[in-house]
């Protein structure tokens, strides 16, 4: 029996979602509140990921460029976590879910907290370079300098099939220019 398109597309995305989770060694669950997906690692530590509006390359460009979002990855528990492969894995598929819509765009500051922005970075690119989506998610980074000598550290990523990559490419690396020229 043939189910009718509409029925087929839900179980799709049903089925996708429930794929993710199997996928995940940790589960995780959206939190309409908090607007985070959250799950606890088997050490009882809390990370809490949030996806928030990014207006920035809208007032860059002065014309809205909709669905950039900078990603927060918080560690919501002050306890030391030990190396959990399960952490990274299971961020990677909340990302993952979140670039089934093509146009969605990351933005990765890294937090400077206890002076560790570049040590960030690198886990950031060692992540990435490991990540099973690379073949289809765009990673650019910039290490923006800003004129007080400090350093931002950035990554953007995207869909290879984003139809808008180009004006993000170039809106990305006018980041710098324009944060600098407040000064």
């Amino acid at each position: 029996m043939l189910l009718p398109i509409s029925k087929a597309k839900n179980l799709c995305h049903r089925l996708q979602k429930k794929e993710f989770i199997l996928q995940s060694p940790y589960n995780f669950v959206f939190d309409n509140i908090t607007n985070t997906y959250n799950f606890t690692t088997k050490n009882s530590i809390l990370y809490r990921i949030a996806f928030v509006v990014d207006h920035t390359f809208s007032t860059i460009a002065e014309v809205e460029i909709p669905n950039i979002y900078q990603i927060v990855i918080d560690k919501a528990t002050d306890e030391t976590e030990p190396l959990d492969a399960g952490v990274s894995i299971t961020i990677e598929t909340i990302i993952e879910q979140f670039f089934a819509n093509i146009e969605n765009a990351l933005v990765y500051i890294c937090s400077d907290e206890n002076e560790k922005s570049k040590l960030r970075f690198n886990v950031f690119n060692r992540w990435y370079e490991k990540s099973k989506f690379r073949n289809k998610i765009v990673k650019i980074d910039n290490e923006i300098k800003l004129n007080e000598g400090q350093i931002l550290y950035t990554s953007f990523l995207f869909h290879k099939s984003n139809p808008n990559y180009k004006t993000l490419i170039e809106v990305y690396y006018k980041i710098e220019e324009v944060l600098n020229s407040d000064k």
